[in-house]
């Protein structure tokens, strides 16, 4: 009988111990800086003698005592340490505001359990900041150019055990970069825009995968179900104007026919068409040939345009544009029919306006007196001047393909004389004169300098309005 009742003794006594609760063992946890965070841990039979205590390694490397049951005040971040019962038999950590220096491994212990198996379990607390730290070469508007490179990097700081893994998804193709160390990961991605990419985003996925080192007694095999995803600006894709073309090019043009530019732009372009001969500028993609624009060896220039965030992106096409001088059709009961004009011949007369576009600009207005041995009055403007210069000069009778007159400039600025001829191409008059220039010299005896100008090309102006011409002679 004695050694009964000693056997059932020595089972209470051996049994009168709890043991941690396997179903609610300690687990590895993710949390944002700053929020709260519970840490479970418990007793298999809370009816038994228990001494459940919490041990951090996050700011002592050998561990430092949290609670005993209850917290422990000794320690420096009690003041955000709870211990919570929301059932009999568990008492699990509350952190709260939770801490960056907070990350690291903690142990749950129960000092009265026998067997080393049963008292002490581990977990890896990890903390990240929020929210995810991006860059991007892509401007707030989303606006990129067609064929730009572009540039994605996220990174975010962590504290603990477990590193987050970083992966980029989305409409590619795009190259990815990663790389992590003690306290920060980062992930980049790159790419060339293409046209195909239009409105699209590509996402960040942040999840925690893995050990980022090994942890010494680290029970808690289970990997955090965390995910946070950044999603970068939205794409549009814009291009300054190319492959422009404009329709009909043909080797004659008459007026009235019509020419049309285009270009593969977006936003859409605008454009702009150019004689270069007259410099007359129609705005629109579609000109008009002008009866004024008869001649040969013309050129017209179309620029295509748009802007896209603040910059101005243009494509120019040259056209050559040939308008000989229309012929008259013939009456149908007429069999004789209008003969071409020669390549070159005499102007009639050259009286009148005149414009010289290129390659020097200037207007210049004359009068020939037929009475008076082709004495020749006028008036002369370059495209720089705001007044109009006095000339007078003298052609040849009859042919006008010899002619020169002087101007002299007021205040001294100097004199010029200028010789040319005038001669009709395929019916289109040609004033074409070179210049002589000396200016003023300032002091006794040193003349002033001689220069030798760049040639004047007029053409016969209907539009150039002549001021009154003063009489010389």
């Amino acid at each position: 009988m004695k050694q009964f009742v000693a056997f059932a003794v020595l089972l209470f006594v051996t049994g009168s111990y709890g043991a941690l609760d396997q179903a609610k063992l300690p687990l590895n946890v993710v949390v944002l800086e700053g929020q709260t965070v519970t840490l479970r841990c418990a007793v298999f039979d809370h009816t038994l003698p228990h001494s459940i205590q919490w041990h951090e390694y996050a700011y002592s490397p050998l561990g430092s005592p949290i609670s005993d049951n209850l917290v422990l005040g000794g320690h420096p971040q009690a003041a955000r340490y709870s211990i919570v019962q929301a059932n009999l038999g568990e008492y699990y950590l509350r952190i709260s505001p939770v801490q960056m220096e907070d990350g690291g491994r903690y142990e749950c212990r129960d000092a009265q359990a026998p067997g080393q198996d049963k008292r002490t379990h581990n977990l890896q607390l990890t903390i990240v900041t929020q929210p995810i730290n991006c860059t991007s070469t892509i401007g707030a508007s989303g606006v990129v150019l067609d064929g730009s490179y572009q540039v994605n990097d996220c990174g975010i700081r962590y504290r603990g055990g477990l590193i987050p893994n970083m992966t980029w998804s989305g409409i590619g193709p795009f190259g990815s970069l990663y790389g992590a160390n003690e306290d920060l990961v980062w992930c980049g991605m790159h790419f060339n825009v293409t046209r195909d990419m239009e409105a699209r985003a590509h996402q960040l996925y942040v999840e925690f995968t893995g050990y980022f080192l090994p942890v010494t007694n680290d029970e808690a095999a289970n990997i955090p179900d965390y995910t946070d995803v950044f999603q970068s600006r939205q794409m549009f894709v814009y291009w300054g104007p190319m492959n422009m073309d404009a329709t009909p090019q043909k080797t004659f043009y008459e007026p009235g026919d019509t020419l049309t530019c285009s270009a593969d732009a977006w936003p859409p372009a605008t454009f702009m068409w150019q004689n270069l001969r007259t410099n007359q500028i129609t705005q629109g993609a579609t000109v008009t040939v002008d009866g004024s624009w008869v001649g040969f060896n013309q050129s017209m220039r179309c620029e295509a345009r748009n802007e896209i965030e603040g910059t101005i992106y243009s494509q120019n096409i040259f056209i050559p544009l040939d308008v000989p001088v229309p012929t008259t059709t013939p009456p149908t009961t007429t069999p004789t029919t209008t003969t071409p004009p020669p390549a070159v011949s005499p102007c009639l007369d050259p009286t009148g306006g005149w414009v010289s576009i290129s390659p020097t600009q200037a207007s210049v207005c004359l009068r020939v007196d037929y009475d008076n041995a082709g004495a020749m009055t006028g008036l002369l403007k370059n495209h720089t001047d705001t007044y109009w210069v006095d000339i007078v000069g003298r052609t040849q009778l009859g042919k006008f393909d010899q002619l020169g007159f002087n101007g002299i400039w007021p205040a001294n600025l100097g004199v010029s004389s200028f010789i040319g001829e005038c001669h009709r191409c395929f019916g289109v008059e040609n004033l074409l004169l070179n210049v002589v220039s000396r200016s003023h010299g300032n002091q006794c005896g040193v003349e002033g300098e001689t220069r030798y100008t760049t040639q004047y090309h007029f053409y016969r102006s209907s539009t150039l309005k002549c001021p009154e011409i003063p009489s010389f002679m």
